[in-house]
């Protein structure tokens, strides 16, 4: 859990890769996908947990059944949430308009992604 809170971006070559107290990690040392627990998130984007249950319920993060009392959330949550503190902080958006925004974000870098592919395809 430390290493991904501590985590430096160190560009080498043509991949990105992550400098963690003196150690390099790879993208692919963080699975996004582990199942957290609120306690978790919260601790980890520095929040309270009442904050994450109440941002699931309204379904502005996703989470993870995994058969248990509490639903667990994704890794990749905590990367998305401290999008939503900046965006928050820094324009003052509610985590409503936050999530709007990533969303809106990540639709246009797929949309950039697959215009990137059919140019590729017809050169």
């Amino acid at each position: 859990m430390q290493a991904f809170e501590r985590c430096k971006r160190v560009n080498r070559s043509s991949e990105t890769n992550y400098q963690v107290g003196g150690k390099i990690m790879w993208p692919s040392d963080f699975d996004l996908d582990e199942p957290l627990t609120f306690d978790v998130v919260a601790a980890t984007v520095g929040e309270k947990r009442t904050l994450v249950a109440r941002l699931v319920k309204q379904g502005l993060i996703e989470t993870v059944d995994r058969g248990t009392d509490e639903p667990l959330l994704p890794r990749r949550v905590v990367v998305h949430l401290r999008r939503m503190q900046r965006l928050r902080r820094d324009l003052g958006v509610n985590f409503a308009g936050a999530a709007v925004i990533l969303d809106l974000v990540g639709r246009i870098e797929q949309l950039n992604r697959e215009l990137a592919e059919m140019h590729r395809r017809l050169k």
